[in-house]
């Protein structure tokens, strides 16, 4: 956007259905603390799942960590970090790109926000 990085973190679950997205002007471990807050607001501790795949930046640890300390995630969650579980969230990803850059891009993040919401929420109706 302007010429400065932002980023797209998503959630899928095993069949490949999204579970929520965030749009973040950083890629820090707040950021990635309120991703991964945002995702588990739907489920109670017991049904939370057991595993979390990630990629293995350093936020996604220190994100899973003070949510366990907080009591909002279970304390017996498994974070992976290996390169080939992360591929289906890749590949999820990819078409959200192609759209984007055949767009040009984006010149507004309050723009760019609500047209990824669209996006997004386009692809999960697809998606079923």
């Amino acid at each position: 956007m302007k010429g400065k990085w932002h980023y797209l973190y998503r959630a899928i679950n095993k069949q490949g259905e999204t579970l929520d997205f965030y749009f973040s002007h950083k890629r820090n471990k707040e950021a990635a603390y309120q991703f991964l807050r945002r995702c588990l607001r739907y489920y109670d501790l017991d049904n939370q799942p057991k595993t979390l795949n990630t990629d293995k930046h350093s936020s996604y640890a220190n994100a899973i960590a003070r949510l366990k300390k907080e009591g909002r995630l279970r304390a017996d969650v498994e974070q992976r970090q290996v390169k080939y579980l992360n591929n289906g969230i890749e590949s999820d990803h990819a078409p959200i790109k192609k759209l984007v850059v055949a767009t040009g891009g984006f010149k507004i993040r309050k723009r760019a926000w609500s047209t990824i919401q669209g996006l997004e929420s386009l692809r999960m109706l697809n998606k079923g």
